[in-house]
C-alpha cells in the first residue's frame, strides 16, 4: 500500500495502519531532526513531536503534495520549535553517531572525514534556521529542489537563495571554528549508520490493539 493509502486506512479507523507509516518514515524523519539540532536527544523529542503532530492532523491531510512531503515539512517544523524553545545548553557533546557517521570510521586513514564530519555538524547548528533547513534538505538529504521546496512552502528560487546563502553562513561559521576551506556536505549525509529514535516505536504501537494473546507474546 501506498503511504496515501494506509493513511486513508488510518482515518478509516485501521488500528496497524498509522504504525506502519511511522516505520516507514521513523529513519528520515529522524535523520531530519537530528541534522536539524545536531543533537540525539533533542532530535529524538523532535521526532516523537513529529509523529504524534502527523497522528493529530492526518484528517487535515489533503494530498496536495506527497505524504512524505506533508510529514517532513511537520519534521522540519517541529525540529525548529524545539531549537527554539531550547534554553538549556548541549549537555552531551557531538559524537560519531551525532554526525552521522558509523563508529568504526574514527579508525585507519578516516580521521580527517570523521573530524570534518563533525566539525560541518556543529557548525551547521550555529546556522540561521531558514538557511539550516534548506542545507539539510538540499545538501544533506539530497532531494530535489521541488521537493524541498514543497516541504519548506517556499517558491524554488527562494529555496536556492537559502542554499547559497546557507553555505555561505556555514563557511563562516566553519572558520571560526578553524575548519576553513571548502567541505563537502555530503560527508554527513548518510543516514544508513543513525539509530532509529527511541520513542517512535511506541507511537508506531499507539493505535494498535492489545488483547490478551499479544500480551502473552510481549511477557
Amino acid at each position: 500500500m501506498t503511504d496515501e493509502e494506509l493513511l486513508a486506512a488510518h482515518l478509516r479507523g485501521d488500528r496497524f495502519a498509522f504504525g506502519q507509516l511511522v516505520s516507514r518514515h521513523e529513519r528520515r524523519v529522524y535523520g531530519i531532526c537530528l541534522r536539524m539540532l545536531g543533537n540525539r536527544e533533542d532530535a529524538q523529542d523532535a521526532a516523537q513531536e513529529a509523529f504524534l503532530a502527523a497522528l493529530r492532523r492526518a484528517s487535515t491531510f489533503r494530498q496536495a503534495a506527497a505524504f512524505s512531503t506533508w510529514l517532513y515539512r511537520i519534521a522540519v517544523n517541529a525540529a525548529t520549535d524545539q531549537a527554539r524553545r531550547r534554553v538549556r545548553a548541549r549537555t552531551t557533546p557531538l559524537d560519531l553517531e551525532d554526525a552521522g557517521l558509523p563508529l568504526t570510521a574514527a579508525t585507519g586513514d578516516h580521521g580527517d572525514a570523521v573530524a570534518t564530519a563533525v566539525a560541518v555538524q556543529s557548525a551547521l547548528t550555529r546556522v540561521p534556521d531558514d538557511f539550516r533547513a534548506a542545507l539539510v534538505l538540499c545538501d544533506l538529504l539530497r532531494l530535489p529542489y521541488a521537493e524541498a521546496a514543497d516541504i519548506l512552502e517556499i517558491p524554488v528560487g527562494t529555496l536556492k537563495s537559502r542554499v547559497f546563502r546557507g553555505r555561505l553562513a556555514l563557511a563562516e561559521q566553519l572558520s571560526e571554528l578553524g575548519r576553513a576551506g571548502p567541505v563537502k556536505l555530503q560527508v554527513v549525509r548518510g543516514l544508513g549508520g543513525l539509530p532509529g529514535p527511541a520513542g517512535t516505536g511506541a507511537l508506531a504501537r499507539a493505535s494498535e490493539p492489545v488483547d490478551s494473546e499479544r500480551r502473552t507474546n510481549e511477557e
